[in-house]
């Protein structure tokens, strides 16, 4: 991308960028209402995994540049975050072995893609290209990594703060797990805006993990011993419609 090509589209305030994640974490970024700084995230529960860390410390040591908030402007998955390693801790000795998987594995372990987008008018967000950390030891490392994998760092954006998920205005997702091909979904980004606000109005709201059936989330519901009830999502779509358990105000 030329220098003047740049420049406009970090002007152009109706550029959308995007955070890509999955619905292995997405209840958990409607219950926090937040795209979340690197290395801020609580951990998620896999349903063959068990439970699953994402260590920021293991990609960079966090030292020439702050946490940040990751997007690009394109919505195909990144291709770092198919071509992936799992580190296996062993629960007695504590020690670590590294395992690199192909993109078959890492598309099983993150489930269903979703990319969230937001106008860059509507958050801080600020080139890659643009931020200290680019030219720091560790960016040119991660600029290193990201090109081999087959990415280009000059369409990433980042944040220094975490971005409000309701100034998101697109969100994208994919019916296979194997094969991701990210289509546009309107209509499951009034979905997750309502999630949000439902969980800023109501804190003790738990939304279950998309990846259970709604049977299963009904009956995670009952063994909370909470009331529980779904979202309006049509129940021939993907992710399996939400449920919501709330605990009695007091």
């Amino acid at each position: 991308m030329g220098e003047a090509k740049r420049r406009r589209l970090a002007g152009d305030k109706t550029l959308t960028v995007y955070h890509h994640t999955s619905t292995l974490r997405s209840n958990l970024i409607w219950m926090s209402g937040v795209i979340e700084l690197e290395g801020r995230s609580p951990p998620v529960y896999h349903p063959r995994l068990g439970e699953i860390r994402t260590d920021a410390l293991a990609r960079r040591s966090m030292k020439d540049f702050a946490p940040l908030v990751w997007f690009t402007t394109q919505t195909s998955v990144p291709q770092c975050l198919v071509k992936t390693s799992i580190l296996f801790i062993d629960k007695v000795t504590r020690k670590a072995k590294q395992m690199d998987v192909d993109s078959d594995m890492g598309n099983a372990m993150a489930l269903h893609r979703i990319a969230i987008g937001f106008r860059v008018g509507d958050v801080s967000v600020v080139p890659w290209i643009d931020h200290l950390g680019y030219r720091t030891a560790e960016g040119a490392v991660l600029n290193e990594t990201a090109i081999e994998a087959g990415d280009d760092p000059r369409h990433w954006y980042v944040s220094e703060q975490p971005v409000d998920v309701l100034k998101s205005s697109e969100v994208w997702s994919s019916r296979s797990i194997m094969n991701p091909k990210l289509e546009r979904w309107d209509w499951y980004l009034k979905d997750i805006h309502n999630m949000v606000r439902m969980c800023r109005e109501r804190k003790d709201t738990f939304i279950a993990p998309a990846w259970l059936t709604t049977d299963e989330a009904k009956m995670l519901a009952v063994a909370m011993g909470v009331p529980a009830f779904s979202g309006d999502t049509d129940p021939e779509e993907l992710p399996p419609p939400k449920v919501f358990a709330t605990k009695p105000l007091t």
